[in-house]
């Protein structure tokens, strides 16, 4: 027969103690992969209208990370071409998830003229999670009204698709390959168009090659371009000389500010300088954007600026 010494017995009695507390102690709460803030980019081939933004999600553990909410203070910027920009400021919205990453997110916002000036303050998006919650594709619903049945919703009239990722907050370094394309809205062929923009312009596509550093300039780079007029088409090559970039604090670093300035042929057979709207994905590795269609402003002077003409949405690699 074994006997324990005293102080033998109290330490098996306490680890045997500590055991069954580890055994029943409560799980720690599951942490959804759908949370926090994201940037995104979004494109309307019909309009077109194109544009950049970011937005915070806060999905619940309790429902499973099924369901959520869109926190106030994200921002959609939305370019029409011809120097049209609308702001909208999110303060609300919601967030339904199926058990395969499918569902819808509802966006409200409040302005005076609308999403994209269509004058409606909320979008309803149908949305399909990828890499673990790290990228949310989307495209509006088209129904009437969101889901509470009596909001009246951008995609109704709007058909936008996009992507949204993790926000990147950190500075970018290097060269980017970057696509474009764009599809002239009918009331370009008006007079308001500019002598710039190609006769007939119906639409372009291209690439870019853009190198920037960690200080905010444009080094080098190429862009080639792709134009089709209702004559035909025909194709540019612009060597990029210089340019610049702005990013802003924390996650608004995901809507930043790029410009380029071109040799050779005018880029899209319109402007030797373009500038786009811009938000850094896949932890810097991306940049997705739109063209800023604002007037161009270099050294006080105002130059024309290709993405006034073309609105287009954009996506590119790090090489």
């Amino acid at each position: 027969m074994f006997k324990f010494k005293l102080p033998t017995l109290a330490l098996t009695i306490a680890a045997v103690c500590m055991i069954a507390g580890t055994s029943f102690a409560k799980a720690a709460p599951k942490r959804c992969g759908f949370n926090g803030d994201y940037s995104f980019f979004f494109w309307d081939p019909s309009y077109p209208a194109s544009g950049v933004g970011y937005m915070t999600v806060q999905l619940n553990p309790a429902t499973k990370c099924r369901s959520g909410v869109v926190l106030p203070g994200g921002i959609i910027n939305c370019n029409l071409g011809r120097g049209q920009i609308f702001e909208d400021f999110i303060e609300d919205g919601f967030v339904f998830l199926e058990s395969d990453g499918e569902g819808t997110m509802e966006i409200e916002t409040n302005s005076s003229n609308g999403i994209c000036g269509i004058g409606v303050n909320a979008i309803e998006l149908d949305i399909s999670l990828v890499s673990g919650g790290k990228t949310m594709l989307f495209n509006s619903d088209g129904e009437a009204f969101a889901s509470s049945g009596l909001v009246p919703q951008a995609g109704y009239v709007a058909t936008l698709t996009g992507r949204a990722d993790k926000c990147f907050a950190g500075q970018i370094s290097g060269c980017y390959d970057i696509r474009f394309w764009s599809r002239s809205p009918d009331v370009m062929a008006s007079d308001v168009v500019p002598d710039q923009i190609p006769l007939g312009f119906d639409g372009a596509v291209g690439d870019c090659t853009v190198c920037v550093n960690g200080a905010g300039a444009v080094t080098g780079g190429t862009c080639r371009c792709n134009i089709q007029t209702e004559f035909g088409g025909f194709e540019t090559l612009s060597e990029i000389e210089a340019g610049g970039y702005t990013l802003g604090e924390n996650c608004q670093s995901s809507t930043g500010y790029l410009w380029i300035e071109t040799s050779s042929d005018e880029i899209c057979g319109i402007s030797s300088l373009m500038a786009f709207d811009f938000a850094v994905a896949q932890q810097g590795k991306e940049l997705i954007g739109a063209c800023d269609p604002a007037e161009f402003i270099l050294n006080n002077e105002s130059l024309s600026n290709a993405g006034y003409g073309i609105p287009c949405a954009f996506e590119g690699f790090l090489q």
